[in-house]
Parts: C-alpha cells; sequence; structure tokens
C-alpha cells in the first residue's frame, strides 16, 4: 500500500503551483453572508496585486469556491488557505472537496467561519488559497487580501 505524502498549511505556503501538471484551474471565491450581498474576490491575471475588501469582525460567512478540472480527473483535491497579518503567520484550515472528472466549472460551499474579533484583530490580512491533490501537488494557487475593521464600509451619499 503507497503512502501519499501529507501537505500542511505550513508546506503550502512555501510552494508554488506546478506549471507542468496543472489540471486544475482556480477560477474565483466568494463569500457569503447572512443578510448581505456576497463578496466576490476575483483572481486577478498572474503578477497583478489584489485588491483588500472589508469584512466586519465576528460576522459568520461562508466561501464558495469556483474551479474547473482541465486535464485527466483528480482525486483526494483539497483547498488550504493560509493567513498572515503583518507578515505573522495566523494559520488556515485545509477542507476536502474530493474527487473531479475533467470538466466543470465546479462550484463547491465550504464550512462557514467567523471573522476575528477584538482589537487586535482589526487590520490587514493576506491569504492564500492553495488546490492540492492526493499527492501533495499544488495545482492552482490565488493570493488575496482583506481586512477586518469594526463595521462594514459604507458608501458616501
Amino acid at each position: 500500500m503507497s503512502e501519499h505524502p501529507t501537505v500542511s498549511v505550513a508546506d503550502a505556503a512555501a510552494a508554488g503551483p506546478t506549471r507542468e501538471a496543472r489540471t486544475v484551474q482556480l477560477l474565483g471565491l466568494a463569500l457569503q453572508f447572512s443578510g448581505r450581498e456576497d463578496i466576490f474576490v476575483p483572481v486577478p491575471p498572474k503578477g497583478a496585486a489584489s485588491v483588500p475588501f472589508t469584512l466586519k469582525e465576528g460576522t459568520d460567512c461562508r466561501a464558495v469556491v469556483r474551479f474547473r478540472v482541465d486535464g485527466p480527473s483528480v482525486t483526494g483535491l483539497k483547498i488550504i488557505d493560509v493567513r498572515s497579518m503583518s507578515g505573522v503567520e495566523l494559520g488556515g484550515r485545509e477542507v476536502l472537496l474530493g474527487d473531479f472528472r475533467r470538466g466543470g466549472p465546479y462550484e463547491l460551499a465550504l464550512p462557514p467561519e467567523r471573522v476575528p474579533s477584538g482589537p487586535r484583530a482589526r487590520g490587514l490580512y493576506d491569504v492564500y488559497a492553495a488546490l492540492i491533490d492526493a499527492e501533495g501537488r499544488v495545482l492552482d494557487r490565488h493570493d488575496y487580501r482583506f481586512e477586518v475593521k469594526r463595521d462594514w464600509e459604507t458608501p458616501d451619499p
């Protein structure tokens, strides 16, 4: 029986997408909130900077990941996100998505999370999400930023 290496959140932070075996493409992320409009996190072209968006501290949200499989079927696909603030890694999470055939786009809602709260949680976060297969290969990766504030930003009248 062969063992597949496990990829930790820290391991994924050091890895970049593998160009030669890229079979999965991350198409986008959306954050869903109860009673508020969704926030769509655009996937900028490679090398372009991500524009930060605002999240209200303490709110519950659900991330929805959208991707497609361009090559052969992929097994054991999971998404890992790693979060850091002021250059300090704060951790992240890993969610198993499953096995997927060529095609898509696929859209899956991840378990809900609560946005950190309190004065020390407020500030700018750097995040990246990586799609990883059962062998531990990073198939695609997307960096984005958000800012936790005491309240939602309201547009000027």
